[in-house]
């Protein structure tokens, strides 16, 4: 099975605009088949060695697949450091990761690129 093709439905972006409608930095959404983490676009500083470590047991221990989205330039970039910090923390267990950017829409409307990486277990 192809690392796309495990990526849960829900998650799965296709051509649609997601919206936005994130009050804070961060938010966590938990669902029966995987944990999504949203990053808002005016994210100013989050923690992403907890957030890492944080991710890094949901995958490792508990055999979760996680989603890390951000939105905007400010949610990319932290999305992303979040992702470079779990293959840092990479030593005997490896990490699956799927990549894929997607537009998604503001509270008023601005449409902004967005990134997704969802992050498995390895099969």
């Amino acid at each position: 099975m192809s690392l796309q093709e495990r990526i849960p439905k829900q998650l799965r972006l296709g051509d649609s605009i997601i919206g936005i409608a994130l009050d804070e930095d961060v938010g966590v959404f938990p669902t029966s088949e995987y944990v999504l983490l949203e990053i808002s676009p005016t994210a100013e500083k989050i923690n992403v060695l907890k957030i890492a470590s944080t991710i890094q047991g949901l995958v490792r221990n508990d055999k979760r697949i996680v989603a890390i989205r951000g939105y905007g330039f400010k949610g990319i970039g932290l999305a992303v450091r979040v992702a470079h910090e779990l293959k840092v923390r990479e030593q005997r267990f490896r990490y699956e990761m799927a990549f894929d950017t997607f537009d998604a829409s503001d509270k008023e409307g601005k449409t902004l690129t967005s990134v997704q990486i969802v992050v498995m277990p390895p099969s």
